[in-house]
């Protein structure tokens, strides 16, 4: 086995939309309906500029087979401290923050030539975008 890449980052919320809403804002995606799924208000997807399912947002109520609604629900990314993914355009990043009043953190690993923006949406889920040569 050999991992290329991150797929997706699945996340729960009791606010899929206004989750949904945030990382389409913030990364300039689009929010689509899950397939097989109409109703995206409980389950979306928020996709690339290829179409690819890069986040998946689901309610609290949507469960997999091996799920039970004895499953703990945690608040927040839960177990998972935050999602991180590697991007380009942090200048037009920066621009969209400031001009829709998000607040956020950067950090610099001048090391590997690394500039991170580190950003916390409604549901304490923390979003760490990395711009390497950026």
């Amino acid at each position: 086995m050999k991992v290329e890449a991150i797929d997706h980052v699945n996340i729960r919320t009791p606010d899929v939309v206004g989750t949904s809403k945030f990382f389409a804002s913030v990364l300039n995606m689009k929010v689509t309906e899950a397939p097989g799924m109409n109703d995206v208000t409980k389950v979306a997807w928020i996709c690339d500029a290829e179409g690819r399912a890069v986040i998946h947002v689901a309610g609290p109520e949507v469960m997999y087979g091996f799920e039970s609604n004895a499953t703990p629900r945690p608040a927040g990314s839960g177990r998972v401290h935050h999602v991180a993914l590697r991007c380009s355009g942090y200048a037009a990043l920066i621009d969209r923050l400031e001009t829709q009043g998000h607040r956020y953190h950067t950090n610099e690993v001048a090391q590997i030539k690394l500039r991170q923006v580190f950003i916390e949406e409604q549901n304490s889920i923390l979003l760490e975008l990395n711009f390497f040569g950026d």
